[in-house]
């Protein structure tokens, strides 16, 4: 098990329960915050109200009759507040009423709202003199805090048995959410190496899982593509190896069981030459075989077609010479974009096919140049040449030219077409140069390349 792997699931689960907890304690907070201050504010208006009462009282009953109004007040009405009403007699201030949590001596000389410690604890106070009565309200703190608390409780109670109900909707909507990709990665799962084929597109899927499949589908195409290249090189291989290996092991029997000088060497001879073939066979599978998975537009830079002529030129010279054939050239500025190791390739191809289906003592002409907004590199011969039906099978592979006793081994044009194509370009076949004898014409490979400036616009 992957100790780095992590589940999106939990995670998104989680981020979002998290979010949804820090939402929740700041509304609780804000909400308590809320209620203790509309708390305070009652509380204090309260205060005033119960002082206004008590003053009203004494004003009504008079001095003589307050005390015994002020007792039976008492007794009917329980107030939820400390209360004190004094009287201005004499020089000196008597105490009327107090409440049975209220001491014997005075809570606060400060009139208005004003806060004082009494017995340890904070305790909010109004006084209020009026008509030679002094009336005192307070009331503790602590009584204050339990009652916004549970006002604080009562707001937020339905909200906080909420809270588990908001998980499981966002735990539910978050699988739910999460399905398609669930539902992506069984179909993945169900692929066969062997029978690779793009995940069926759902009628309705998330637009984030969109590109995924898109590019899971194109990464499967290029899997499907190398799978089938292998393929058709380890079956092109087994077929065109067969019949060179059987001969080669013909030709060593012949001379190990010769008894002349001569009938050994030619046999040894036979099997240098079908080496060779052999050599040649092998290098032109492995470029196919390169090929068949690339991708356009890899590695191309800036590429002057009459340099890579040229080059060809120089690397085949000796096997034209060798043949006594003439290799003419002319080479216009011709650039195009490219990838300089697969246009090479092209070059050398072609040029190796001229020269090979060529008889000895004949000619080739190498060119380049451009012709409207393409470039061309062409390759003629006034070798045997083929009618217009035969040149179109030219392309596929192991398809060979009229001389089927070469060296060629037919995969030359089916590699060069690969490359043009990857190229943006075109390979065309047509009459070559007009033979020395009269009477017919060689082969004319022609390859037309966007220039350079043309595929940059």
């Amino acid at each position: 098990m992957n100790t780095g792997s992590w589940s999106l699931k939990r995670r998104l689960l989680g981020l979002l329960l998290l979010v949804a907890g820090v939402v929740s304690a700041l509304t609780t907070l804000l909400a308590y915050r809320a209620a203790h201050t509309e708390a305070e504010h009652a509380f204090d208006a309260q205060l005033v109200l119960v002082a206004e009462t008590l003053a009203a009282i004494a004003a009504d009953a008079g001095p003589d009759y307050a005390e015994h109004e002020f007792a039976e007040h008492a007794y009917r009405n329980a107030l939820p507040v400390a209360y004190q009403v004094w009287s201005r007699r004499d020089g000196r201030d008597i105490l009327l009423l107090r409440s049975a949590n209220a001491p014997a001596t005075v809570l606060t000389t400060v009139e208005g709202l004003s806060e004082a410690s009494h017995e340890g604890r904070r305790w909010r106070f109004y006084l209020q003199r009026e008509g030679g009565f002094s009336i005192v309200t307070g009331q503790d703190h602590a009584s204050r805090d339990a009652l916004t608390r549970e006002l604080t409780l009562r707001i937020l109670l339905p909200f906080l048995i909420g809270v588990p109900v908001l998980a499981l909707a966002i735990w539910l909507t978050v699988d739910r959410a999460l399905r398609p990709v669930a539902s992506l990665a069984a179909a993945v799962e169900a692929l066969e190496p062997d029978t690779l084929t793009p995940v069926a597109n759902p009628a309705a899927q998330p637009r984030e899982i969109a590109p995924l499949l898109k590019a899971l589908n194109r990464l499967i195409e290029r899997m499907a593509s190398a799978l089938a290249s292998e393929q058709r090189f380890t079956a092109d291989a087994a077929h065109e190896l067969r019949t060179p290996l059987a001969a080669l092991r013909i030709q060593a029997q012949v001379a190990s069981r010769a008894t002349a000088p001569a009938d050994r060497e030619h046999a040894l001879a036979q099997v240098l030459n079908g080496v060779d073939r052999m050599h040649h066979l092998v290098e032109q599978l492995l470029t196919l075989a390169r090929l068949e998975p690339a991708q356009a537009g890899t590695g191309f830079v800036a590429v002057e077609l009459a340099e890579v002529a040229a080059a060809a030129r120089r690397t085949l010279g000796n096997a034209a010479a060798a043949r006594q054939q003439r290799i003419d050239s002319a080479l216009a500025p011709a650039s195009v974009t490219g990838n300089p190791v697969w246009l090479g390739i092209v070059a050398r191809n072609l040029l190796d096919n001229a020269i090979r289906y060529t008889p000895p003592g004949g000619r080739i002409e190498v060119r380049s140049g451009r012709s409207g907004d393409f470039c061309v590199f062409e390759v003629r011969d006034d070798g045997p040449g083929l009618d217009a039906a035969a040149r179109d099978g030219l392309r596929a592979r192991f398809a060979r030219g009229g001389d089927v006793d070469s060296e060629g081994c037919g995969l030359g044009l089916s590699i060069v077409d690969r490359i043009v194509r990857l190229h943006g370009g075109s390979l065309q076949l047509d009459d070559g140069l007009p033979h020395a004898t009269g009477g017919g014409c060689g082969l004319a490979a022609i390859v037309a390349l966007p220039c350079a400036e043309t595929r940059i616009s």
